[in-house]
């Protein structure tokens, strides 16, 4: 991930997905884990939101949290295509689908 991509990531996302906040705590979270030694295919704009460095760091380690990341799409499974799988964005209580190309469609029901 470079600066320019992280850029992009903020253009597109502009807070943390769960609380908000826009400040210079944010982090990129990757939905599908890039595992030890990790895998460039993982770094792809649909695979990636960002999230305030504490809640990211409380998925890891707290069980309710890491409940709710996977509820709302901001944790998936090794064998989920992000592209395929929606996010849900706390602060304006929208599910997205979120596209390679730094975009985000609103999913319509």
């Amino acid at each position: 991930m470079n600066y320019k991509q992280f850029s992009q990531l903020l253009k597109r996302d502009g807070y943390c997905w769960h609380c908000g906040i826009d400040d210079n705590t944010l982090i990129i979270q990757h939905r599908s884990n890039k595992g030890f030694g990790g895998s460039k295919k993982l770094d792809n704009a649909a695979n990636l939101i960002i999230l305030c460095s504490a809640f990211n760091n409380l998925i890891e380690s707290d069980a309710k949290a890491a409940g709710m990341a996977i509820r709302y799409g901001w944790k998936l499974s090794r064998y989920d295509r992000a592209i395929d799988k929606p996010v849900y964005n706390i602060v304006d209580n929208n599910w997205y689908f979120l596209t390679d190309d730094f975009c985000r469609q609103v999913v319509i029901e």
